[in-house]
């Protein structure tokens, strides 16, 4: 058995860009692995190319989809007859570094407690070799992670890094979500009951490059409007676990943990709701969710009174503080005044 299944599902891509993502993946240094491909329901260009490659390497196992099932499908399909040791997800038209498997499987080697993981990628445009930026997520708790995928899957995990152990996602009975509500955001669907059974873990070093010009192959490209809407799907689900329905603001929430935003007292009685249905239900842990939620608000408030040049306005800033905060902010105020 391979030690690792590539698993990739082939919908309409660009032939230049399939090409470029199979020949990335039969370059690895680690060569014990399989590419089990979904052609899902096509017979262009695209699937010439696999129909190529498959004669070409034995490595490549080409499942076919008598009609278009979509992703979720496709990908659950695949799953069934990947049989390495762990399973790494590709999108067709994204490129891998040569030791994109090697370092992967090392990192899941070095971390048996790690369940499923992602990595860095770095991002292209039209010119694969001019980067134009990097997902860089930074690893977090297992609890944490859990309590980030209320407001947000990104960036937690970029969706064709991810690395899972095999038996993890058979023995769990995982597979992603068909259901019509979640299909373009299939992932984030999928992380939210993955990270109900085991813990997640980035490697922080880049093991693709992720291709970011407007291409039908992608569906960020071609649904980006239904994945907003399946996106805020998901947000409900989680948040039904802690009984907020009607006032579930999805404008907000998905802002929340997200940066650096203008002042808004919104923000926090949206926080504090979560934080108190959270008490009544027990579904996070109460003190990291307040402390991350502090830590949130803090960073506002500062943002409010270092832009915000009227008294009074300043001082209602500093009052909607949480009591425990104050002192650190008076402190983080003196200190940015001596500078």
């Amino acid at each position: 058995m391979p030690t690792v299944s590539f698993l990739m599902s082939n919908y309409k891509t660009p032939p230049t860009y399939l090409r470029r993502a199979l020949d990335s993946m039969l370059d690895q240094t680690l060569a014990d692995f399989e590419a089990v491909i979904i052609n899902d329901g096509v017979k262009d260009e695209s699937y010439a190319v696999l129909k190529e490659y498959e004669a070409k390497d034995k490595r490549i196992r080409l499942i076919e989809n008598e009609r278009n099932l979509g992703l979720p499908a496709s990908l659950n399909r695949g799953i069934g007859h990947c049989r390495g040791k762990y399973i790494a997800r590709m999108d067709t038209d994204d490129i891998c570094y040569p030791d994109r498997l090697q370092l992967q499987t090392d990192y899941m080697d070095a971390h048996p407690e790690i369940m499923f993981s992602g990595a860095w990628a770095d991002q292209f445009g039209t010119d694969e070799n001019s980067l134009t930026g990097r997902f860089d997520p930074v690893m977090c708790s297992r609890e944490e992670f859990r309590i980030r995928l209320l407001f947000s899957n990104n960036p937690l995990l970029v969706h064709p890094t991810v690395i899972f152990r095999t038996e993890f996602l058979k023995n769990n009975r995982l597979r992603y979500s068909e259901a019509p509500e979640f299909r373009f955001t299939e992932d984030y669907e999928f992380w939210t009951r993955c990270i109900d059974c085991g813990a997640a873990g980035i490697l922080e070093k880049p093991v693709i490059r992720y291709r970011q010009c407007d291409s039908d192959s992608r569906i960020t490209t071609r649904h980006k409007d239904e994945m907003s809407a399946c996106g805020e799907n998901v947000q409900k689900k989680l948040f039904s676990r802690l009984k907020i329905g009607s006032q579930y603001d999805p404008s907000l929430n998905v802002r929340l943990l997200s940066g650096r935003k203008p002042y808004d007292i919104r923000y926090k009685k949206w926080m504090d709701l979560i934080l108190s249905q959270n008490k009544k239900q027990g579904v996070y842990d109460q003190a990291l969710m307040q402390t991350l939620f502090h830590e949130r608000w803090f960073n506002i408030v500062y943002f409010g009174i270092a832009y915000e040049k009227n008294p009074l306005k300043q001082l209602r800033f500093f009052m909607s503080l949480y009591p425990e905060d104050y002192a650190r902010f008076i402190r983080a105020l003196i200190k940015r005044k001596e500078k």
